[in-house]
């Protein structure tokens, strides 16, 4: 029994963390429980019960109620933020911090029990991170309430600084265990981006706009229910707009999109006099790959290209998924030399990459042959405003040279420059705005 004991202990991935992330984790840990020891201990009365069993009942039912949107918005990374501890900062607002801490625990267990799966360590990690910065935000709130002398003005800020107090302690200490135990990761993936931060203002200020109703009346914690829920949807709006934005089969920007984009650097170019590229990327031969392997091994080939393409350019360059396997990048602030520099660099990066490794591992399919799985790309360069003024003429003119790179041998980079171009029909788009090219049946048979 004792050896079972043993080996489910070091079983634990507490363990298999690095001493820095370990440190830290068990630090925190360590800090909340004495945080919670030392609250308890001075804790002279339980009145406030009312208060705690308000605040966690209405948490609970919104908590629930946002269920189905919550588990919508979760990204799959370490970070998440929601609206839930909006009832926590309440809790430390105008709750004793023994009480206020009763609240965390009884919501986190809660959530713990409805999660099922879960990393024992990072539950109680987080936990603890809540209990710290409920006892950081009651301490700021009961110091600033002293300085001002206890004015409506003066509550309004202590609150106020109560929430910020709060949402700082757990940014950061999130943060850190974050960028810790998850190796590389970036500082949006470690504190959040700009949605993010405008999550935790809408759980502050509903914080203490729930610690002020609470004080007239407990009772008053369940009209926030309808508002939390309300709030949670619209928490999702962003989140639609950008998946509307993004292609899901390559995580690049739509052609609606990266169009609009364009449009935006075309305009800005005009403005400073600066040149501007437009890069359209064909894989060649991409046909035979769904039919030699299969559509699976396809769609994973299109992810690995667009990867590669991703990695090999700029922050500031905008790349996008044109249809089918056509990818179409932006250059802003690139001449010709330059362009066409960063499409032969492209052309090499693909052609030189481990695409059937890359394909077998995530389809679990070790047989794949590398020899006759390599892809290569087209690519067509035109640049303003020697080839065009417009986006659809420089569309028009990357595609042009585009099909002569596909003439040529496949493989190939080639300038819109150097190409006699001959007239070709065009069709409009649907919206009737634009006019973009369409391949003739001599260049599909070229693909």
């Amino acid at each position: 029994m004792v050896a079972q004991s043993r080996r489910a202990v070091r079983s634990w991935a507490l363990w298999t963390l690095s001493v820095p992330a370990l440190g830290v984790v068990v630090l925190v840990e360590l800090a909340a429980i004495a945080y919670g020891v030392d609250a308890f201990s001075e804790l002279a009365s339980w009145r406030g019960l009312t208060v705690v069993f308000a605040l966690t009942a209405s948490a609970l039912i919104s908590v629930e109620g946002a269920r189905r949107v919550e588990s919508r918005r979760r990204r799959g990374g370490p970070l998440h933020k929601d609206l839930a501890p909006a009832w926590m900062i309440a809790a430390a607002l105008i709750l004793h911090p023994a009480l206020a801490i009763l609240v965390v625990v009884l919501l986190r267990s809660w959530w713990r029990i409805r999660a099922g799966k879960c990393i024992p360590y990072r539950w109680v990690f987080s936990t603890g991170v809540c209990v710290l910065a409920v006892g950081v935000a009651h301490s700021v709130y009961r110091s600033a309430l002293d300085f001002t002398g206890g004015s409506d003005l003066g509550v309004v800020v202590s609150m106020a600084g109560g929430a910020l107090a709060y949402l700082v302690t757990d940014t950061l200490l999130c943060g850190l265990a974050i960028s810790l135990i998850v190796p590389g990761s970036s500082r949006q993936d470690a504190i959040g981006d700009k949605d993010d931060l405008c999550v935790d203002a809408t759980a502050g200020t509903l914080g203490c706009l729930l610690a002020a109703a609470t004080l007239v009346s407990p009772w008053f914690a369940f009209v926030a229910i309808p508002i939390t829920l309300t709030a949670q949807r619209a928490l999702l709006l962003g989140q639609l707009e950008t998946e509307a934005q993004i292609d899901p089969k390559t995580s690049l920007g739509r052609v609606e999109w990266w169009r609009r984009r364009t449009e935006e650097m075309l305009r800005t170019s005009r403005t400073h006099r600066e040149p501007m590229a437009v890069l359209l990327i064909d894989i060649d031969h991409f046909k035979q790959v769904n039919d030699r392997h299969g559509h699976l091994v396809g769609d994973e080939a299109l992810r690995a290209v667009a990867t590669i393409l991703r990695s090999a350019i700029r922050t500031k360059d905008v790349i996008g998924r044109f249809g089918g396997e056509e990818f179409v990048i932006a250059l802003p602030d690139t001449g010709l030399d330059d362009a066409t520099v960063t499409a032969d660099r492209l052309r090499s990066a693909v052609a030189a990459s481990p695409l059937a490794a890359m394909c077998a591992g995530v389809l679990d399919d070790p047989d794949l042959d590398p020899d006759p799985f390599r892809l290569t790309v087209s690519i067509g360069v035109a640049v303003y405003p020697a080839d065009g003024s417009t986006v659809d003429d420089l569309l028009l003119r990357a595609d042009r040279a585009m099909y002569a790179a596909k003439a040529a041998g496949r493989d190939r980079v080639r300038l819109a420059a150097d190409l006699h171009l001959i007239p070709r029909r065009t069709l409009p788009d649907p919206a009737g705005t634009t006019s973009l090219p369409r391949p003739t049946p001599a260049d599909l048979q070229h693909r």
